[in-house]
């Protein structure tokens, strides 16, 4: 089955990322292709992470089900189960 949560959230973290990017270097006055170039380096470095990380919020069993163990991972994931027993 194909992960389309984890495609669409890293996809649109590294869009959101890349566009604030280039707004902010626009604004400041930076006309010239390497802003959109460092906005495109920004978008993957942080988008990527930021996008994984959130789908391991909104999924914290399956992300442990395939085996993803980092230490942030299982911060996130003790993170997201403080929150639901908040919320109950």
């Amino acid at each position: 089955m194909f992960p389309w949560l984890r495609v669409m959230l890293v996809h649109l973290w590294a869009a959101c990322i890349a566009g604030t990017v280039v707004i902010a270097g626009l604004a400041l006055g930076y006309y010239d292709p390497a802003t959109f170039v460092i906005a495109a380096f920004a978008g993957v470095l942080l988008g990527v992470p930021a996008g994984l990380l959130n789908w391991i919020w909104l999924r914290p069993t399956r992300s442990r089900e395939i085996g993803w163990t980092w230490p942030i991972a299982q911060y996130i994931r003790r993170q997201a189960q403080a929150f639901i027993l908040r919320k109950a």
